[in-house]
């Protein structure tokens, strides 16, 4: 960490929401975890927590995916607003 700020891997572990009749619709709504095993160990609350943002997300497939990426995922978006 320098100056405060975390520095991210471009590539890394995300909890991944996909609409189940487009599959190439996806969203990543949780991360970046530097492990699966951390992604995974969120994955149940990072899904209540979609659901209650989303009640429609009841319907998505989830997966934890290694993406390419420096953003935080939707929920992590959405608390740094709060």
């Amino acid at each position: 960490m320098a100056g405060g700020i975390e520095t991210v891997d471009s590539k890394n572990f995300y909890i991944v929401a996909s609409a189940p009749n487009e599959p190439s619709l996806q969203v990543k709504i949780s991360g970046p975890y530097l492990t699966k095993q951390a992604a995974q160990a969120d994955l149940s609350a990072a899904i209540v927590e979609a659901k209650d943002i989303d009640p429609s997300a009841a319907n998505y497939d989830y997966s934890i995916d290694k993406v390419e990426s420096r953003k935080p995922g939707v929920i992590q978006h959405m608390a740094s607003h709060a």
